[in-house]
């Protein structure tokens, strides 16, 4: 059974992206889960409101829940001791389209820090820039694409710390009890910290993805203009 806990941090970090105002670019969200390795992948693409279409800059977002994390986690749901904590996969792409010529890489990495913001002690690293460059037809103008990519993966916190901090809220006759119906308020306790704090920590990525957006949406590139619709 699959625990609401990838699924709740999906739904934060979804939420954040809306009120940053990003659009949607593309396809829908997509869920995705691997019959074979039972990983599960949510993949989703922003960019800019009123960047046309295609858009000029776009970010590519994918969150990864392997098999292995889901098991952890669920047995860190019961009280049971972990040797690794569960993490959640994550990769940004960062793509600029329509460009009309190869543009100066300089100019590009000079408003993309070499790693993201920190997300509770883990850093996404940056990766070396991939230009892409397709023809319409032979002999005319190329137009150009360029995608840089943040990878990596945040680690949720043990419960040890937020069981230490549940402790006191239920006390027994004879100070702390940790048996019975009090054990398992406890864990619960700590487990929905470990929940909580995993939707906000991932939820701040949305805004650190508006910012870079518009850091690159505010070079001043050669642009192709954005397509025109059918009958127009």
């Amino acid at each position: 059974m699959l625990d609401h806990l990838f699924l709740d941090t999906v739904g934060a970090l979804r939420a954040a992206l809306d009120q940053s105002l990003l659009d949607p670019a593309g396809q829908d969200d997509r869920l995705v889960y691997d019959l074979l390795t039972g990983d599960l992948v949510w993949e989703t693409t922003v960019s800019l409101p009123g960047d046309g279409d295609p858009p000029r800059v776009s970010a590519d977002i994918s969150l990864d829940w392997q098999t292995w994390s889901q098991s952890a986690w669920r047995s860190m749901s019961m009280g049971e001791q972990v040797e690794e904590q569960p993490e959640i996969g994550i990769e940004l792409v960062f793509r600029l389209q329509r460009l009309a010529s190869r543009p100066a890489l300089t100019a590009i990495l000079s408003v993309l820090p070499a790693e993201s913001l920190d997300i509770d002690g883990d850093n996404l690293v940056r990766s070396a820039p991939v230009i892409e460059e397709a023809y319409e037809e032979e002999g005319a103008p190329p137009e150009v694409a360029v995608e840089v990519s943040y990878e990596g993966s945040y680690r949720l916190p043990a419960t040890s710390a937020a069981e230490s901090r549940e402790t006191n809220l239920f006390p027994g006759p004879m100070g702390p009890r940790l048996g019975g119906r009090d054990a398992l308020q406890l864990r619960s306790g700590a487990i929905r910290q470990v929940s909580a704090a995993t939707e906000a920590t991932l939820s701040s990525l949305g805004a650190w993805v508006a910012s870079i957006l518009v850091r690159l949406a505010d070079l001043e590139l050669d642009y192709l203009p954005p397509v025109e619709p059918d009958g127009s």
